[in-house]
């Protein structure tokens, strides 16, 4: 008996205990690193919404909207010089999140690629300010040509992109 309690429940309490304790500390951890990490991820949203409409003063959240698929968040600049759109699209490698600014006719004035997993070297040409740029001042991206080698991420981009110009027909009168 002595055996059986020194060779395999001793062992056992322990390592669950080892469990209990590890457990406790990333627990103890999270709580205390959760509202920093989400004041982060606030101030970076709100730099890619200011860098998409720079000339915007404060923004105000359409937070009841049924958004078209595609379209996480939907802003107004307050002193109506634009709205900001948070959109994705599938790209070629997973999820390809997009900020994209729009001024009061629908033009579109800034586009921010966010952080993906689409092949670097490749698919990362997309996020070239030069190459964003052709977009700026169209209503519609179809008119700009797709990066030889990347056409699945360009087509992200453009999805994207019309994401945001249909959120925009949404609440534009709103």
């Amino acid at each position: 008996m002595k055996k059986l309690r020194n060779d395999f429940i001793v062992p056992i309490l322990v390592l669950g205990l080892i469990c209990l304790l590890c457990t406790w500390a990333v627990a103890v951890t999270f709580h205390i690193t959760d509202p920093e990490i989400q004041r982060m991820n606030l101030e970076r949203a709100q730099a890619a919404r200011l860098e998409v409409l720079p000339e915007a003063d404060e923004f105000i959240e359409f937070p009841d909207l049924e958004l078209p698929h595609g379209v996480t968040e939907a802003f107004r600049a307050n002193n109506g010089v634009g709205y900001v759109f948070q959109t994705y699209a599938p790209g070629y490698a997973g999820i390809v999140p997009v900020t994209v600014g729009l001024d009061p006719d629908g033009r579109i004035i800034g586009i921010r690629m966010l952080a993906n997993q689409e092949t670097r070297g490749i698919g990362d040409r997309v996020e070239c300010p030069t190459y964003l740029a052709l977009f700026y001042g169209l209503t519609s991206p179809d008119g700009v040509d797709t990066i030889s080698g990347a056409t699945v991420t360009v087509d992200a981009l453009k999805h994207a992109l019309r994401h945001a110009i249909e959120a925009f027909e949404l609440v534009r009168d709103i």
